[in-house]
């Protein structure tokens, strides 16, 4: 018996599985579940420096603010030695993350 009141939260495997069917084909399977955790904790990093009433689903369609984003997670794991994301496909999984989270009920 399912109930209607399942609010939808936040599940790393839930996005993972998520961004994977959202990005496009050819870079599906390019990265480990880890190179993907690594760009949203990258992402994160973002929204913790940026003031909290930025983190809105409603910048999420703004093109200036999607390109913060992106160039603050380039610039961050271009840092890290572990890192495999090549700079191409950062945009794309972004996006894939930023859709993942307008999925979710907001129960703050």
């Amino acid at each position: 018996i399912t109930t209607m009141n399942e609010n939808k939260v936040f599940d790393e495997n839930d996005a993972i599985k998520f961004i994977r069917e959202y990005i496009p084909e050819n870079i599906k399977n390019k990265y480990s579940d880890n190179d993907i955790l690594l760009l949203m904790d990258t992402m994160y990093d973002f929204f913790d420096e940026e003031d909290d009433d930025d983190f809105d689903e409603e910048n999420f369609d703004d093109e200036a603010y999607l390109n913060n984003i992106v160039n603050y997670v380039k610039k961050s794991i271009r840092k890290d030695p572990e890192n495999a994301i090549e700079m191409d496909d950062v945009k794309h999984l972004v996006m894939g993350e930023l859709e993942y989270e307008a999925t979710l009920d907001d129960i703050f």
